[in-house]
């Protein structure tokens, strides 16, 4: 058995491919840029993957808890063979952009089908479904910036190279491959290896935006399109309608996620074989489907044995029985309602039997529609419980179970292709979905676009896919309009928040450092006005405009130490002649100080005022009243969390744009992050409006995730999670 050619780039050149082109000076810059990041990046991973692992197994079985200890293990063990094969793999990214691939003329490779895809290894199957949703994760928080690196490659490569997900060597789901193929190579199970890819998602992969910008900044910076702001739009390129042909999965399908590599799978839905008695003391169920196997009819596992007939239904049966259910709005999916389906199903063909005064027979479906119409509703039992998504949401896209069903039955890549217009129209109702706030109600537009368009499929679909791209089209377009305008309020409500957070911090500064010079002293109560009312303010101000290395913020805080050391009582003459000296430039540096601040006028004299009196009275030998500053309480706040706990680390790190839930039940509230100011001293949250809502630093935000007030949602592609939870699903039954 082979390791995952599907899998992604290999790390290595391939076999019958032609020697690389020497890559463009710029491009060498970011291919040496992107790894010595990438490297620091995994070496930090692994630096602190004991500690990251073991925290990440407190909280699962003892069973479970011992991958993590394995994966801990063999991460020790095989780091050195970690790190040279993902830098082998990131340096390979970069080198094939502009091969051209040739095929080996005397090894033919033979036509793949059912039988050789399901030896491929379940694992890799898992593996890559895991991949998609890593790198999809990873990608929303880049796109713009993928496609602005997309096209300044093509410029580099005199637009001879067409940059696509498949060869930027930036792309999310590259980059997890190269590391994908060093950690197959490890001696863990299966789930030990996507605990090892969790990790390097969670610390790696977090960080595939800012190497996106830096190879960006690099391309700029070596004057490569350094005036382009956005991409240029490409035109979607128009899709192979699924037409009026009946077709199958077939022997000559080869996509990455295809149903025959599902098959041994889902064979778990149908059970073992079960014996039936030669003769049963009642008549034989007649309602219901049957399932073809091997050309024997069966159902709940066993074979059919009496006499009875059985009709085969054939693929235009099913799908004009599929459309009429779809028309009349039947067979709609509740939760684990896939049986409603089989028996809405049959209700009609038995109708339509009826309808033909035939005589009743056993319907029997072919196994690969069996398998398609268990596969898909498995898909929507997970979609109806996916709890990003508010329960109205839930109920519109539940109705489009049967319309996906008929284009899976009608499109043999449908399981395979992630940027099939029906799956990307299900993430993108998604989507919109997780934006919807219930608080809106249901005639808010976003919710009735999302009702049209299921209702439009619902009407209108048949055979041809066109459909679903001319309404992702129209979601493009209202999304791109949406974006624009939050975008544009974020940052509005960003720099305010910022603005706001700097000064915060200024004076806070400018307070703590009068505070360490006057703890303790006993200063007379004209210089403790004058440093608290006034000078706080200049150093205050000083800070917000030139920073605590500029000479301004040096001069002032000396300033403020030679006003508190001339009021000092002085035992030596010297001290004392010092301080004469000293006392009217002191006056006039704070007239001045004050001024440039424009501080009240009035107070600023009497102020300055306060402090020649008490100079002139400690002159004179008069001993002015003093008070004794008391130290400031420290301003510590004790977190509610530790500094390394998994929910803390993860509010920190939070990008602006991610939506969270707030609160429960009809009470909850949907918000996106707008803000994240200094790591999770300040989040901002607003509605789809652009109105703030809430306010979290990253502890209350961390404590709230833990009660479950605040839930983070996954706007991710939906499809792609419900897929990869069916096949754990699937998996976990397997094992049992």
């Amino acid at each position: 058995m082979t390791n995952v050619t599907h899998i992604g780039t290999a790390s290595g050149r391939r076999a019958g491919t032609a020697p690389a082109e020497p890559l463009p000076r710029p491009l060498e810059q970011v291919r040496e840029c992107t790894r010595e990041r990438a490297l620091a990046l995994l070496a930090g991973m692994l630096d602190g993957a004991d500690d990251m692992l073991f925290n990440m197994a407190e909280a699962e079985t003892d069973r479970e808890r011992d991958r993590y200890f394995d994966a801990m293990r063999e991460l020790r063990l095989q780091r050195r063979a970690l790190e040279t094969g993902f830098h082998d793999g990131i340096v390979a990214l970069f080198n094939e952009i502009g091969r051209e691939s040739k095929p080996v003329p005397d090894t033919p490779a033979p036509a793949p089908g059912i039988e050789s895809l399901t030896l491929v290894q379940n694992d890799e199957l898992e593996i890559s479904v895991a991949l998609d949703n890593l790198a999809r994760r990873a990608r929303n928080g880049c796109e713009e910036a993928l496609a602005l690196l997309g096209h300044r490659l093509e410029y580099l490569f005199e637009g001879k190279v067409a940059i696509s997900e498949k060869n930027n060597p930036l792309e999310p789901r590259q980059l997890a491959a190269c590391f994908a193929d060093c950690v197959l190579r490890l001696s863990l199970d299966i789930r030990a290896r996507l605990i090892v890819l969790k990790l390097f998602e969670r610390v790696v992969m977090d960080e595939a935006p800012a190497l996106v910008e830096q190879a960006n900044r690099t391309l700029v910076q070596t004057g490569v399109l350094s005036e382009l702001a956005s991409a240029p739009v490409a035109r979607r390129p128009a899709r192979r309608s699924g037409g009026t042909e009946s077709r199958r999965i077939d022997d000559n399908q080869t996509s990455d996620t295809d149903l025959g590599q599902l098959g041994e799978l889902l064979a778990l839905l149908r059970g073992p074989a079960k014996a039936v008695p030669e003769a049963s003391p009642e008549p034989f169920d007649l309602s219901g489907l049957a399932t073809l196997l091997d050309g024997v009819a069966h159902r709940d596992g066993a074979p059919i044995t009496l006499d009875q007939p059985v009709q085969a239904v054939s693929r235009d049966d099913l799908m004009q029985v599929l459309s009429r259910l779809q028309r009349h709005g039947q067979g709609q999916p509740g939760r684990g309602e896939r049986q409603g389906l089989r028996e809405s199903l049959a209700r009609e063909l038995d109708q339509q039997r009826d309808q033909q005064q035939d005589a009743p027979v056993v319907h029997a479906l072919e196994q690969a529609d069996d398998d398609l119409i268990n596969l898909v509703a498995m898909l929507f039992d997970f979609i109806l419980d996916d709890e990003s998504l508010p329960a109205d949401v839930k109920a519109l896209i539940g109705r489009l179970q049967i319309p996906l069903l008929k284009v899976a039955i009608n499109d043999n890549g449908f399981f395979g292709d992630d940027g099939h217009p029906a799956r990307a129209l299900l993430n993108t109702l998604a989507r919109a979905g997780a934006q919807w706030d219930p608080q809106q109600g249901t005639g808010d537009e976003l919710y009735q676009r999302i009702r049209r368009a299921v209702y439009t499929v619902i009407d209108h679909y048949d055979e041809d896919q066109s459909l679903f791209t001319q309404l992702q089209a129209e979601f493009d377009e209202y999304f791109s309009e949406q974006d624009t305008r939050a975008r544009r309020l974020a940052q509005r409500l960003r720099e305010s928040e910022e603005g706001r957070a700097r000064a915060e911090q200024a004076m806070t500064r400018a307070r703590v450092h009068l505070d360490q010079r006057l703890a303790g002293r006993a200063l007379p109560e004209a210089l403790i006005r004058l440093l608290r009312q006034g000078w706080q303010q200049v150093l205050y101000l000083t800070l917000l405009r030139e920073g605590e290395d500029s000479e301004a913020w040096r001069r002032q805080s000396k300033i403020a130490d030679a006003l508190i050391w001339c009021l000092l009582p002085h035992a030596t003459e010297a001290d004392q002649h010092k301080a004469r000296q000293m006392a009217p430039k002191l006056r006039v540096a704070v007239a001045q100080g004050l001024a440039a601040i424009q501080h009240d006028e009035v107070e600023s004299q009497a102020l300055v005022r306060g402090l020649a009196l008490a100079q002139e009275a400690m002159f004179r030998g008069q001993a002015p009243r003093r008070v004794k500053v008391k130290a400031a309480p420290e301003d510590v706040v004790a977190s509610p969390l530790p500094e390394d706990d998994a929910l803390l680390v993860r509010a920190r790190a939070l990008r602006p744009g991610q939506w969270v839930e707030i609160g429960a039940g009809d009470e909850a509230r949907r918000a996106r992050l707008a803000a994240n100011i200094r790591e999770g001293a300040k989040l901002v949250f607003i509605n789809r409006r652009g109105i703030k809502v809430e306010e979290f630093d990253a502890a209350t935000l961390a404590v709230a995730m833990r009660d479950g007030t605040v839930k983070l949602i996954d706007e991710g592609a939906l499809f792609d999670r419900a897929l990869e939870a069916v096949i754990g699903d699937l998996r976990r039954r397997q094992g049992r």
